[in-house]
């Protein structure tokens, strides 16, 4: 059986993410399960901004029912030999629950850093 480019970036997300791909025949929404956060993956040459607004909003459900945070992430396919970025994809809720404040607050936020400057 061949191996599929999807299945590669699903593999890549679970490292990145320190989790594990959920079997592609158990019918769920969720391609990657790490600590703390769930992830569908997307590997397509084309996906609309509503596409993935609604991908967002429903892996941000999920994410919160599984006691963390849900994302998409997006690899767009531009043909063999010309490599893209992932992007990570989610609400501005999901972002506000991932971005609390630091565990360290003696160190300057970014704000801080750039009055600085």
């Amino acid at each position: 059986m061949p191996d599929r480019a999807w299945k590669a970036e699903e593999r890549a997300v679970a490292r990145l993410l320190a989790g594990a791909r959920c079997p592609a025949n158990s019918g769920g929404r969720v391609d990657v399960i790490g600590p703390g956060i769930v992830a569908q993956v997307k590997h397509v040459r084309t996906c609309s901004l509503a596409r993935l607004e609604a991908i967002a909003v429903e892996m941000a459900a999920l994410g919160q029912q599984h006691g963390g945070a849900g994302v998409v992430m997006v690899k767009r396919r531009a043909g063999r030999g010309q490599p893209t970025p992932r992007l990570i994809i989610m609400t501005d809720r999901v972002w506000r629950h991932l971005a609390r404040p630091p565990l360290n607050p003696g160190q300057p936020s970014i704000a801080q850093h750039h009055k600085e400057q």
